[in-house]
């Protein structure tokens, strides 16, 4: 029996992460936000479906699938989605564990996308200096809305998701 859940855990952590590039790479389609390298993070519901639906493992094979994923767009783009996305799950993980039955879905995208965010500015800090300092606030101010959507999305999807 243990055979046939870790085989399916892996067929659910291959879809979910086939899920979040199909995600990533329409959300690369839509047009930019006025804020140079703003995303919603739409790829980023997965990661937090199956962080508390799936397994631990599961989130971070779909983060790892994301950051090899943004090698198309460039080394930088790399960076700092591995930046982001690490800072993200762990961030996710803490908070799911400590506080899942306070937290909810919104409350979980929000921890998600401020940490994504926090993650990329220190790439982005590392760097290019002092210089982005002061992109620090906007970054943060635009992480909320995101982790909204994110959040809002993640509890209307997760009936369908747990399907799989």
């Amino acid at each position: 029996m243990s055979k046939q859940l870790s085989t399916r855990n892996l067929t659910v952590t291959a879809l979910l992460a086939a899920l979040a590039l199909a995600l990533s790479f329409l959300e690369g389609l839509l047009p930019p936000l006025p804020v140079p390298g703003a995303r919603l993070g739409l790829a980023n519901v997965t990661v937090m479906f199956a962080l508390t639906s799936v397994s631990w493992p599961a989130a971070a094979v779909i983060t790892a699938a994301k950051v090899l994923f943004a090698l198309f767009r460039g080394g930088m783009a790399c960076l700092m989605s591995a930046g982001g996305g690490v800072l993200s799950l762990l961030a996710m993980w803490v908070a799911h564990r400590l506080l899942r039955e306070r937290l909810g879905s919104i409350g979980l995208g929000v921890v998600g996308a401020l940490a994504h965010n926090v993650g990329q500015w220190l790439v982005a800090y590392a760097t290019f200096g002092a210089a982005m300092v002061y992109y620090a606030p906007i970054l943060l101010l635009l992480a909320v809305p995101a982790g909204i959507v994110t959040g809002l999305t993640l509890h209307v999807t997760s009936p369908y998701l747990s399907r799989l």
